[in-house]
């Protein structure tokens, strides 16, 4: 995907607001645990003498094996490519909100930021209050559906980033005092 295609003319791209790394470290221990428990499934039936150790049975297994590493290596990158092209771009006009559904399926939406009326975000439980990731949600004016993206890293700081954006884009102009803003 080339981002230039998505962009007006005169519009710049401002963040991308992309998920927390700590999510990808998730998918992959999921994915080695699986590996881990089939290695130590095959082992207990060998050792209980469910399988039997004879050189036919393991060349067979050896291949079945591969063919599960295969299989688990697709599940872990097909999750790696569903989380990694789920992206916001924020721009100086709009919000473009990019969501992968599927390997080659993915839905793109924009919201001006002039139509934004509610910025929030939430982390639930420790790992998320630690490490700053959670859940951002954006809603406009009108009939249109709210812009929700979850796990990602500097929830805090892309929504305020989005609220001063907004409020630029709206006429608002906003002064920062050492923390304290005002608005004139």
């Amino acid at each position: 995907m080339e981002k230039e295609k998505l962009l007006d003319d005169g519009e710049e791209i401002i963040q991308p607001v992309r998920r927390h790394w700590i999510i990808y470290v998730g998918d992959l221990l999921l994915h080695s645990f699986g590996i881990l428990i089939a290695l130590l499934g095959v082992g207990v039936l060998k050792m209980v003498g469910i399988i039997p150790n004879t050189e036919a049975i393991t060349q067979y297994g050896s291949i079945l094996f591969l063919m599960f590493l295969l299989l688990v290596w697709t599940s872990f990158f097909f999750a790696w490519t569903k989380n990694y092209f789920d992206v916001w771009y924020v721009t100086n006009k709009h919000i473009i909100a990019i969501n992968q559904k599927e390997i080659f399926n993915r839905e793109e939406s924009f919201m001006e930021l002039t139509r934004i009326q509610d910025v929030s975000f939430e982390r639930e439980g420790v790992l998320s209050n630690f490490f700053g990731y959670g859940k951002l949600r954006v809603q406009s004016a009108g009939t249109e559906q709210e812009f929700v993206i979850s796990n990602i890293s500097n929830v805090e700081q892309s929504a305020h980033l989005i609220m001063s954006m907004r409020d630029e884009a709206q006429g608002k102009i906003v002064k920062t005092y050492k923390n304290n803003s005002v608005e004139v």
